[in-house]
């Protein structure tokens, strides 16, 4: 599979799990447990994803094209406020049941901050794929994908 159609297939079950926490908070029914799975999977989802665009395409991208260094570090300030932001809030749900429900202000605050983010940087990390695939060739898709294979 291309390498930047993998990047946005990620995009695709990362959002899913998203919208699930969304709607959870939104509707003021977020179950505690399932929550916490969800927030689980998103997160080491999250973590892979972003591991293999930072230890793959970006130093490949960065090192070929180095005009895009700018938009490589915006990118990169995103995963970190993402990180931290899941992070904080799978700490809150993992301490069980009591503890999400008694911190539950905080919980939807954490999601909320992280909700917004992810947002934000989902869209613009597409831009970015769909910029990019203009700019290289099959060889070097194939080198990206050997490098993300790695990972």
């Amino acid at each position: 599979m291309d390498p930047l159609l993998a990047l946005e297939h990620d995009h695709v079950h990362l959002s899913r799990l998203v919208a699930e926490l969304r709607a959870a908070f939104d509707a003021g029914t977020a179950d505690p447990e399932e929550a916490a799975a969800t927030l689980a999977s998103l997160r080491d989802d999250l973590f892979e994803h972003f591991a293999r665009e930072e230890e793959a395409l970006f130093p490949y991208l960065m090192e070929t094209l180095p005009d895009l260094r700018s938009a490589i570090a915006r990118l990169e300030d995103a995963h970190d406020r993402i990180c931290g932001a899941v992070s904080r809030l799978h700490a809150v749900a993992a301490k069980g049941s009591s503890a999400l429900r008694e911190q539950h202000a905080l919980a939807e605050q954490l999601f909320r901050r992280f909700d917004a983010d992810y947002i934000e940087h989902a869209r613009h990390e597409s831009e970015f794929l769909r910029s990019l695939a203009a700019r290289l060739n099959e060889e070097q898709r194939t080198h990206v994908r050997a490098l993300m294979r790695d990972i």
